[in-house]
């Protein structure tokens, strides 16, 4: 008999966590009602191409399309690495499972992006398109438009612009086959004697190495400077810049280090936006704001993950 034994959703993104009876658990996501997209399923050739990625210790689990326009992923864990980064469900050490879980998860985004890319005319990530509508007037959903006048206010129209310059896609000489938005709500951890996963479909594209993985520490960079800076999370000791680091050693090859940093930026502010824009305006996002000015400026000079560089290693 099957039992929900979670449900969750933003004016983005509904999520209903369902055990089958089976020993599985149904993730089914469906658009939120303030959504204007599509969800979207990898056409033949681009769900070739995931299912013939090398499995390791993190794989990737595809879903299945359903009929009211969402997706379910059929998985073996309920709760993903991201309760335990708020304090939900620790039941084992957090920062040796996010350890091994995102060397893991860098070692699957670099056999992912070691794929032939599928020539179907992928699209370039949605998370930065969506911020760039915002970025240049201020429009969206909810109080979309109060957050950009505070962010005019305390970040600049000159940081602005940089993030803006940052959302436009790079040249497709670099573009690997993307998984377009991984992250640690979707990401099922590694524990003692069962694999982890990450869920993919929905946002596959094309683009730069970097966008993955600077997609993914944007939200260690949120977990880390939130925490340091505004006291905000329940584990603000974590030493994510060893988490950054054990991510980009699991990828292994070589990345411009500054390009991932600018990505990261992208993926902080892009989280603040859709915090307002799909669910409530906070005044925590004022402090958001404020740390968001020296995480732009970091990564406009290429310093953001200075203080994780020295805890990588490509060997």
């Amino acid at each position: 008999m099957s039992k929900v034994v979670a449900s969750y959703g933003t004016g983005y993104m509904l999520t209903s966590i369902v055990e089958s009876g089976d020993g599985d658990y149904l993730w089914t996501r469906r658009p939120g009602p303030a959504r204007t997209t599509l969800m979207r399923t990898p056409p033949p050739a681009v769900l070739a191409a995931v299912l013939a990625v090398p499995q390791g210790r993190v794989g990737l689990t595809i879903p299945e399309r359903r009929e009211d326009g969402g997706v379910t992923y059929r998985t073996g864990q309920s709760r993903p690495i991201a309760s335990m980064f708020l304090g939900v469900g620790q039941a084992f050490d957090l920062e040796m499972v996010a350890a091994d879980t995102l060397t893991a998860t860098g070692q699957t985004l670099a056999r992912l992006h070691a794929q032939p890319l599928p020539q179907v005319g992928l699209p370039s990530p949605e998370g930065p398109q969506r911020l760039l509508s915002w970025l240049r007037g201020g429009h969206g959903p909810g109080p979309a438009a109060d957050l950009h006048r505070r962010a005019v206010e305390i970040l600049g129209r000159s940081r602005l612009a940089t993030a803006e310059t940052w959302c436009a896609p790079l040249p497709k000489d670099r573009h690997v086959l993307l998984h377009g938005a991984p992250g640690h709500g979707i990401l099922l951890p590694v524990t003692p004697g069962r694999e982890g996963a990450l869920l993919i479909g929905e946002d596959i594209s094309a683009g730069p190495p970097e966008f993955d993985v600077g997609w993914l520490i944007g939200e260690l960079v949120e977990f880390r400077d939130a925490g340091r800076k505004l006291g905000h999370g329940p584990l603000r000791d974590v030493d994510y810049d060893a988490l950054i680091g054990r991510l980009l050693h699991g990828y292994a090859t070589p990345l411009d280090l500054t390009e991932v940093g600018r990505v990261a930026a992208l993926r902080f502010l892009t989280h603040t936006h859709d915090f307002a824009a799909y669910m409530a305006w906070h005044e925590i996002l004022v402090g958001y704001l404020n740390v968001l000015a020296e995480v732009i400026d970091a990564a406009d000079g290429g310093q953001l993950l200075i203080s994780s560089q020295g805890k990588v290693s490509y060997g």
